[in-house]
This record gives C-alpha cells, structure tokens and sequence, in this order.
C-alpha cells in the first residue's frame, strides 16, 4: 500500500499534497539537467560526486557506512532489491554495471543505467557472458540482484537465485535500506516511471548503503548453498527474515491479488 492507513498521516499527506505537486514539477526540469550530466560527464569521481549532488536536489539522498570495507579487487557484488533505482543508487558511490534482465532493449534501458549484453536466452548464456565480462579487469564490477523481484525491505529477503553466485568464486554482499516520510517506498507491480514520480514528489528520500566484507566460496561448495549462505549473512546484515520465497511465489501473489480484486467487483 503506497499510503498511509493512519489518519494523521494520511491528513498531514494531504496538507503536503500542494506542496509536493510543486517539488514534482521542478524536480522534473531538474532531473532533465542531471540526466544530461550524467550522459556528458565520463564515469569517474568527479561525475558520481557532482551527480550525487545534483541528486540531493531531487531528494535523493545516499549514505554509506564503512567506505573502506568496499574491496577493491571483488568483481561482484550481492545486494538486496528494494527499489528499482538500487543500481543507480550504488552507482553514485562506486563504478558498476547492473545486466538488464527483464525489459526491451534500447534507449530506454540504457537511460536508466543497465548495461545490455545481447542475450535472450538462458541463465547459462547469461552466466557465460557475464563470465567473460568479468575477466576482463578493466570493466567495472557487477552489481547483482539474486532476489530478483523487490521486497518492502522490512520482512525478509526473497530466496536468493544461485546463477548469480557461479559468476566468481568471491562476492561482496551490499546491504541497502531506504527510508521516505508519508508514502511507502515502492508498491508491487507499480512502474519504474510512476515510482520516479513520486519520489519527485515526497520531501526527500533517503538510501542507506552497508558494505559488509567480501565472502569467499568455500571449497567444493555448490552455487545453491554459496547463495544460501550469502543470504543469510544479508539477513543478519539487515535485521530480517532469510525466506525460502522466490520472485516467482511474489508474481503469483500478485495474480491472485489482482484476480481477488476482479472478482469483488464482479455482478
């Protein structure tokens, strides 16, 4: 639920709503401008910091806890899903590129930061690209979403995907938390440019990134244990729940949901 069922939230929501109506619409010139930095500006130091404050702007805000546990020589990093600009987020602190897994290709794509490699197929096409990605050392690391879908952030973590984890054999889990005032963060099934526009229009939002230290792969240890292991200590990281729910159990859920829905409104 994208808003709040407590009346003095939901009134204080709507005595901000003029206000945030404003933000959104210059916001929204603002963001053309920080878009066209980005694009202009050659990925480096100088580019992530002027971009991320040119982001405080929009209010959008990032924090970092322990900079120096951040391996310089981990090419994979593991992070938990929150909302859909997680990979835009990190990349305000570090150089990384996140696949595009789900949607056409294009400018689209390549506007909102992922990075195209050309396959359709499956995972083990996916894994090798990745693979060769990897070796070369002057790409940028991998950012990784094994949860695949995004949660609320406050229950638990969805199972984590093992493909991820067959990449290298040392990952670095990132843990990400994300905090707004009046609305929530994100809402299944909402659109990449509806949750733009609301974060536009809340006062300010702020992303929490924790670097925790980088976990080797243990010997002969499987691809299914590495990632279960890796999310427990994500887990942990985060103060939730490690589930064994995946992102496909989430998109039934959402289909029951909308077929509820439907039917309640049903002669």
């Amino acid at each position: 639920r994208r808003f709040p069922t407590d009346g003095f939230l939901l009134l204080a929501l709507l005595l901000y709503a003029p206000v945030g109506l404003c933000l959104l619409i210059l916001r929204l010139f603002i963001g053309v401008h920080v878009f066209l930095v980005s694009c202009a500006l050659p990925d480096s130091v100088l580019r992530r910091f002027i971009v991320r404050v040119m982001c405080s702007v929009l209010g959008l805000f990032v924090r970092q806890s322990d900079p120096r546990l951040r391996d310089a020589d981990v090419r994979v990093y593991i992070a938990n899903h929150v909302t859909q600009f997680d990979h835009n987020v990190v990349n305000l602190l570090t150089s990384c590129n996140t696949p595009a897994l789900n949607g056409a290709p294009g400018f689209i794509c390549w506007s909102r930061g992922f990075m195209e490699l050309g396959v359709s197929g499956s995972r083990a096409e996916l894994v090798d690209s990745l693979k060769v990605y990897s070796s070369h050392g002057g790409n940028p690391p991998l950012l990784l979403f094994p949860e695949e879908a995004a949660t609320n952030g406050r229950a638990g973590l969805l199972r984590f995907s093992s493909w991820p984890f067959s990449i290298l054999d040392v990952v670095q889990p990132v843990a990400l938390q994300v905090q707004r005032p009046l609305i929530a963060v994100s809402v299944a099934d909402s659109s990449w440019i509806a949750e733009l526009l609301w974060t536009f229009f809340v006062p300010f939002t702020v992303y929490q990134v924790r670097w925790m230290p980088s976990v080797p792969r243990r010997a002969e240890e499987l691809s299914e244990d590495f990632a279960l292991r890796v999310q427990e200590l994500l887990a942990m990281e985060l103060g939730v729940v490690s589930t064994r729910l995946t992102a496909a159990d989430k998109t039934e859920h959402m289909k029951r949901l909308r077929h509820t829905s439907l039917l309640r409104f049903a002669p």
